[in-house]
């Protein structure tokens, strides 16, 4: 990935490149983005193949418009355009839904070969731990999903993903006091709907990794 004093140069020279025409310099302008935003886009489709769509039209979108582009935070644009062409996406699917079918897989549990997949020994395939871990993390989605928008991707980019303050405010391109203050108010927001959903859960400690601020 392209850091430092150097990336903004390497960047812009990439930019200037692509607004040429050149192909791979565009490929390159944005490769060190992809990832990011894909789980991004996952995040608003909940779909692997969703994020998928979303990541290819943030990228025919993001090249159309490199003529008009201002040449800063380039990965912040970048991003929220796959999040706006992820966001298009899940409101066209909400206007025509439909219910989702596992490929390969029929209602016996058997995959297209008619042999039935045999449960993992352990631990880990308890059904009770199972069912707690699945209903826990179900609650956390469903909290997640009650506070606002902004306080939300600062969480998940932070507490998941692993960005540091002056990163986040790079993405989403607002100041380093704006991602704390939403990190902190969202928190305080996810504790309260997680304990009147569960008393006694540690939302640092079992929901997101946790992190000293």
């Amino acid at each position: 990935m392209l850091k430092g004093a150097g990336e903004s140069e390497e960047r812009l020279r990439l930019l200037a490149a692509a607004r040429r025409g050149d192909s791979g310099a565009f490929r390159a302008l944005f490769t060190p983005d992809l990832d990011l935003a894909w789980r991004m886009a996952l995040r608003i489709t909940g779909e692997p193949a969703g994020a998928d769509d979303a990541l290819q039209e943030g990228l025919i979108s993001a090249y159309r418009a490199l003529d008009r582009v201002e040449p800063r935070n380039l990965r912040g644009w970048f991003v929220r355009i796959v999040q706006n062409a992820a966001r298009d996406a899940l409101r066209r699917e909400r206007r025509r839904p439909t219910l989702p079918i596992r490929s390969g897989e029929g209602s016996d549990g058997s995959d297209e070969r008619g042999a039935v997949a045999e449960p993992q020994a352990g631990a880990a395939s308890d059904p009770v731990l199972a069912a707690e871990r699945g209903e826990l993390a179900g609650e956390l989605a469903a909290a997640l999903e009650q506070i606002p928008e902004e306080r939300r991707t600062a969480i998940l980019l932070y507490d998941v993903d692993g960005y540091d303050y002056a990163e986040i405010a790079e993405i989403t391109g607002c100041s380093v006091g704006t991602v704390k203050s939403r990190i902190s108010r969202g928190r305080g927001e996810l504790r309260g709907l997680l304990v009147d959903l569960r008393p006694g859960t540690n939302l640092e400690g079992q929901a997101l990794r946790g992190r000293d601020d």
